[in-house]
């Protein structure tokens, strides 16, 4: 009992003790996934940040990009109304050169007198003429070499243009590319947000399971602990119960000895007895020889009469043994079949009265000549002399 009850408080102990670490590997758990969440809600905001700029960016860039666009084709108009310029001087220039040609091929095919009347204000409007021409061709050509140089500018220009397109495209795709990988990103951190969010309500729900199993244990524990207190003053009251039968076993050896001296002096005495009247039967059997010769001898006449010897024996051919002791308050007898007789502890006897059966006893203790019962069951309270079988 005592080793039950040991194992009962360690087993509770240990129980106790796994329920605690177990408490406390959950609390770390959800103050660490907290902690996770914390971290991931400032990277999740940072990143919205980070997104958010590079939006803005990306807006800048576009409307840089739309206003290199407007340039672009501004140049490109003015270097088509400079190209469209070019060739109408180029035009003016082939009429004026044909013109040219026109009038000397007049000059030479027309008559003398005509150039001599015309000495005189020819030369002059002529020459005044093939000055506005220079000069103009002067101009026609300052204005070409200045378109061409404008037209250089604009095609470095728009060289530089085309290529700052490409880094801005470049730029645009980068930014687009990272803005995928931001937005992968958040989707990535705000499903790892919900997972973790899920888990804290596991958690938490576990924590609240594990309380009410807390709660649960607790009470058996109160009652185990009210059932252990019942089975301690039970184990007191059958620790008493155990010195108490101790103290009358040690009784009962004292008496089943005591009774087992007087008895093997009762025993010695009518072996005694028995050798005295065996002697004393010898004794009167040698007279009643003497007396009887000289007489006719007739053959013995033997009647058997119910003695209480034969009786005796008789008795002892139906019921083996018989009941020497009785104690009722201690709920004992003892008998006169000992371990000479086979009789061992556990087994048990029919008590018998005038031929009828009046209780049940079984062995608890055996002597050589006697042996101590425990009374089982008896219709009528059973006497010294009762028969046994």
């Amino acid at each position: 009992m005592e080793q039950k009850i040991k194992f009962i408080i360690i087993g509770l102990a240990g129980f106790c003790l796994l329920f605690v670490f177990l408490f406390i590997q959950a609390s770390s758990q959800q103050q660490k996934l907290l902690r996770e969440s914390n971290d991931l809600k400032t990277e999740n905001t940072a990143l919205m940040g980070k997104a958010s700029k590079l939006e803005n960016d990306l807006k800048e860039t576009q409307s840089r990009i739309n206003s290199l666009k407007a340039e672009k084709d501004r140049g490109v108009e003015e270097l088509n109304d400079l190209q469209k310029r070019f060739e109408s001087v180029s035009r003016t220039r082939d009429e004026l050169i044909e013109k040219l040609k026109q009038q000397s091929q007049a000059q030479a095919s027309a008559p003398a007198p005509a150039p001599v009347q015309q000495e005189v204000s020819v030369p002059q409007n002529t020459d005044a003429y093939w000055g506005t021409v220079l000069k103009s061709k002067a101009d026609l050509e300052i204005q070409l070499s200045s378109i061409r140089t404008e037209l250089k500018n604009l095609q470095i220009s728009n060289e530089s243009l085309q290529r700052e397109k490409n880094v801005l495209a470049i730029d645009i795709n980068s930014l687009r590319n990272e803005r995928k990988d931001l937005l992968r990103q958040l989707d990535y951190n705000q499903k790892l947000l919900d997972s973790m969010s899920q888990e804290v309500v596991r958690e938490r729900n576990d924590k609240v399971a594990i309380q009410d199993n807390l709660k649960d244990i607790r009470v058996e524990n109160g009652m185990l602990s009210r059932q252990l207190k019942s089975l301690v003053s039970r184990k007191e009251s059958l620790d008493k119960k155990v010195q108490s039968l101790q103290e009358d076993k040690s009784t009962i050896e004292k008496r089943l000895n005591e009774m087992e001296a007087m008895l093997t002096d009762k025993i010695t005495k009518i072996d005694a007895l028995k050798n005295e009247l065996e002697a004393v039967k010898n004794s009167k059997a040698s007279d009643a020889g003497k007396e009887s010769k000289g007489s006719v001898e007739l053959p013995a006449i033997v009647v058997r009469s119910a003695s209480s010897s034969d009786k005796g024996s008789v008795q002892i051919q139906e019921y083996p043994g018989k009941i020497l002791a009785v104690n009722l308050d201690s709920n004992f007898v003892v008998i006169d079949l000992g371990s000479t007789s086979g009789v061992k502890v556990g087994n048990t006897f029919n008590v018998y009265r005038d031929a009828k059966s009046i209780g049940t006893i079984a062995v608890i203790q055996t002597r050589a000549g006697i042996s101590a019962c425990d009374i089982k069951r008896m219709n009528t309270p059973l006497k010294i002399g009762d028969g046994v079988k």
